[in-house]
């Protein structure tokens, strides 16, 4: 993404996101294997500057990045939202289920208070609605789930398929909420 964001401040049609990024995560990994976790941290630290500023230099455009239509969709998923579904699954896998909860619960407070697009809000809405599916707050859950799935209908059929909202697959109104 900051490929193609470069390429959209210095006037050039944009560079479209990989068809397969598992192809590309699976090239990437071996670069990897060995770096220390500070150093990792570090670049990503720096990548992250970079999309910042660019950001700042292109302001929201129409950018299409996967299922964002603008920048401001693609940084926030891209930036903000998709490494904290990695570090939800990395906590939950090893463990640490109140802390993965909290990191849903922080990003859509922190979404709320950014005054989020509707497609970043829905999708932060959607998380949370798993982490309180997890902690047993079916009602919490369905309220949270309901109203993503208004928004972006076509979240039903991930919905239907989530682990994360196996606690609710019984109960009719997950049942009617995913009907397609």
């Amino acid at each position: 993404m900051r490929n193609a964001l470069t390429d959209l401040s210095e006037g050039r049609e944009p560079t479209p996101p990989p068809e397969n990024t598992d192809e590309v995560n699976d090239a990437e990994l071996p670069n990897g294997i060995g770096t220390p976790l500070a150093d990792a941290a570090a670049r990503s630290d720096h990548l992250l500057s970079e999309i910042i500023e660019l950001y700042g230099r292109v302001g929201e455009r129409t950018f299409d990045w996967y299922s964002a239509k603008n920048t401001t969709e693609a940084v926030l998923r891209n930036s903000y939202l998709h490494p904290r579904v990695h570090l939800f699954e990395y906590l939950r896998e090893n463990g640490e289920q109140d802390p993965a909860n909290e990191l849903f619960e922080d990003m859509f407070a922190d979404m709320q208070a950014a005054g989020a697009p509707p497609m970043i809000m829905t999708t932060a809405q959607y998380n949370l609605a798993c982490a309180r599916s997890r902690q047993g707050r079916k009602d919490d859950a369905l309220t949270l789930l309901e109203d993503a799935l208004t928004a972006r209908p076509e979240m039903r059929e991930a919905a239907a398929e989530d682990p994360d909202l196996e606690p609710l697959r019984d109960d009719p109104r997950f049942q009617e909420l995913i009907k397609t």
